[in-house]
């Protein structure tokens, strides 16, 4: 669930004030407080500018000094939550890290990966005779196959006994 600048200013607030928080619904009691918490945490080191939800997008450097940070022997949570970010996305970026070193750091991956892969180009210039009789021979040998598939298939339906 995704929450105003407004609403988690309020429960900063009345945490800071000891203030009992009601919850909004939609995630249990103590999920919501240690969100709070978090909110608290960040808001001390990065300000209202922290509990934005556009925050503005780090740099390959960046993510290398928290990295360094943690493989020095600080917390993963400890280190995102000084620099306003998310312990999951850290742990992402280390994850990263030791899997492609720095150079996968300055990579964008930003988005989902493409399902398809792409089709060759087809290009302009006209086939040789050669390469004609080539494709031909190999869609000549697809079909055969494709033949015998049918046929097996067939075959098989043909012995399972009928159902009534």
């Amino acid at each position: 669930m995704r929450y105003t600048k407004k609403f988690k200013l309020d429960c900063i607030k009345k945490y800071k004030a000891g203030e009992h928080i009601d919850d909004p619904g939609g995630c249990k009691h103590e999920t919501f407080r240690k969100k709070v918490r978090i909110w608290v945490r960040i808001y001390d080191v990065l300000g209202e500018i922290g509990l934005e939800h556009k925050k503005p997008k780090r740099s390959w450097k960046d993510k290398l000094d928290m990295i360094q940070r943690v493989l020095g022997g600080e917390s993963l949570t400890e280190v995102a939550l000084s620099n306003g970010t998310q312990s999951y996305n850290l742990s992402n970026w280390y994850k990263i890290y030791e899997k492609f070193g720095v150079d996968g750091l300055k990579l964008d991956r930003r988005g989902r990966p493409p399902k398809m892969t792409k089709k060759p180009k087809l290009s302009n210039e006209p086939k040789t005779k050669e390469e004609f009789e080539k494709e031909l021979e190999y869609l000549r040998a697809e079909n055969e196959y494709l033949k015998k598939l049918k046929a097996l298939v067939q075959k098989r339906k043909d012995r399972q006994p009928k159902k009534k």
